[in-house]
């Protein structure tokens, strides 16, 4: 009977061992914040609202002030010849809930496959 504990408790040790190396070897996860596609980001223009930002990106990170202006974050996926490198698509609204200025950045997240 012990054998037989002391093999079972040697399986789930492996079974353990071995999902935690799969683990580290898996691709990273996307920063935080919603991913876009440029052409998503395109159809957003000045003077468009909080309501059409809504439904055409979706919710992603935000920073509101005390002023009533916020800024949306969200993330352009990496070219295929940049693996793993994220642009920035962000989005200011004035108080009343408009966008006022929108600005892209080519790479501003590197993942790595190594951790």
């Amino acid at each position: 009977m012990n054998a037989l504990l002391h093999m079972t408790r040697l399986a789930l040790a492996a079974l353990l061992v071995s999902g935690l190396l799969v683990a580290c070897a898996t691709t990273p996860a996307a920063p935080p914040g919603t991913v876009v596609t440029d052409e998503q980001a395109a159809q957003v223009q000045p003077g468009s609202s909080r309501a059409d930002l809504l439904a055409r990106l979706g919710p992603t990170t935000s920073i509101r002030f005390t002023s009533g202006v916020e800024v949306w974050r969200y993330l352009l996926p990496p070219a295929a010849a940049q693996a793993g490198a994220y642009g920035e698509y962000v989005v200011v609204l004035d108080a009343q809930g408009r966008v006022i200025k929108t600005r892209r950045a080519a790479v501003v997240y590197q993942i790595s496959a190594k951790n």
